[in-house]
């Protein structure tokens, strides 16, 4: 499963803010003493919108290019590489000191609903206006810091270019570009460009991302989604995981949003045991223009066609899964993979949902929607005599944010 680990809202008017909230309101800059603290000052309509683009490849998977060139074959092999790109927008929704709603929403170039399956609908996050404790400012930690005039969203921008370089280690060259006083833009803390151009090495994915347009909301109280396509902050979720004859473990992530900032904590320990979620004292961190770019990274990830299972698929078929109170419609697809020993061969077993956005799935994150409900290998010539390399298995969800958090 992978760890990596986002229908459009184009007008707040007649979208997720009602209608009659909105007439008459004009925009509200942020006063001046919002600077040292913009999310205080959050309104509805607050939005920065970008144009993107990602792209996934997979040299592992073998491509006859001679052919390819030849005409005999018309595409890759799926699995290999995929492209996707358009417009992605972030706003502020619905303000209830002390906390704020964010809507995440993706469109193609001309405005219109994202065609791509992982981008077709809105996410939501519930974001805390003020921090439960202090956390640093962003500030870089590794990269060339240039300062720059930098051009994006109709504004000029006094900005600060961090160029990283570690494609000589199998890395990738990543270009960020804030603005040295986000301002209007502290949604993403003064993101104006984002980049990432991997070395060419191995799986990988590449991204770009820079600012079109942005603007100031109103003192619209605006109304308040429900989590049911949730990006992650205020739910949590559960996987079970295997490893060759060891008990099973069970992996609790909770997620919780403040000031701009993601939280996560993981617990691990017997299926059974998990706290909770509540106590974010001890999160790790990022921010949210970071986690926008995990987003369309992750697009990246996901193909046209579904289930996602790459290489020959020796069968597949229907069925429905049971993951704690969720039931599931589920497509369960089969691999085998020769050896020259039978006693060494590998078979694999990889249950998807049949729709990743299916209601049976409300609730759920997107950093695990898009992920295998379960998978399994193992190494053996025959069913009855296979033995279990690994598993793992989407244990369990909800969302554990209600009323504020209280």
């Amino acid at each position: 499963m992978r760890s990596r680990s986002f229908h459009v809202l184009l007008l707040l008017c007649t979208a997720l803010v009602s209608g009659s909230a909105c007439v008459g309101m004009k925009p509200v800059p942020l006063p001046p003493e919002a600077a040292a603290s913009p999310w205080k000052y959050a309104r509805v309509g607050d939005r920065v919108e970008y144009d993107f683009g990602s792209s996934f490849f997979n040299p592992y998977i073998p491509f006859d290019v001679l052919a390819f060139f030849q005409g005999k074959i018309r595409e890759e092999p799926r699995g290999r590489s995929n492209q996707v790109e358009g417009r992605m927008a972030l706003e502020v929704v619905a303000v209830r000191p002390p906390w704020a709603w964010l809507a995440i929403t993706f469109t193609d170039d001309q405005g219109r609903p994202h065609p791509h399956r992982a981008l077709a609908q809105a996410q939501v996050l519930p974001m805390r206006l003020e921090e439960s404790r202090p956390r640093p400012p962003f500030e870089p930690t590794d990269g060339t810091v240039t300062q720059e005039r930098y051009a994006a969203g109709g504004q000029t921008w006094d900005a600060r270019r961090i160029v990283e370089d570690s494609r000589v280690s199998d890395g990738s060259l990543e270009v960020r570009v804030h603005a040295m006083v986000p301002g209007s833009l502290y949604l993403t803390q003064g993101l104006l460009e984002a980049s990432s151009s991997p070395s060419g090495m191995g799986e990988s994915v590449s991204f770009h991302l820079k600012l079109h347009s942005f603007r100031q909301g109103t003192l619209a109280a605006g109304e308040v989604p429900t989590l049911k396509h949730p990006l992650g902050p205020g739910t949590w979720y559960d996987v079970v995981k295997t490893d060759d004859g060891e008990p099973p473990k069970l992996h609790r992530y909770c997620m919780s949003a403040e000031r701009g900032q993601l939280l996560t904590t993981k617990w691990t320990g017997t299926p059974g045991t998990a706290p909770p979620c509540g106590d974010f004292q001890g999160a790790s961190s990022f921010s949210l223009a970071e986690a926008l770019l995990g987003v369309i990274d992750q697009a990246a990830t996901v193909f046209p066609g579904w289930p996602p299972v790459p290489g020959k698929v020796t069968s597949t078929r229907r069925e429905t899964v049971t993951l704690g109170s969720h039931v599931i419609p589920a497509r369960v697809c089969t691999q085998s993979f020769g050896q020259q020993d039978p006693s060494d061969a590998i078979s694999q077993k990889v249950q998807y949902p049949e729709d990743p956005w299916g209601a049976e799935l409300d609730g759920l994150s997107t950093w695990a929607r898009f992920n295998a409900l379960a998978e399994s290998r193992y190494f053996g010539p025959t069913r009855d005599a296979r033995q279990l390399e690994y598993s793992t298995a989407l244990g369990d969800w909800g969302i554990w944010w209600k009323d504020g958090g209280n």
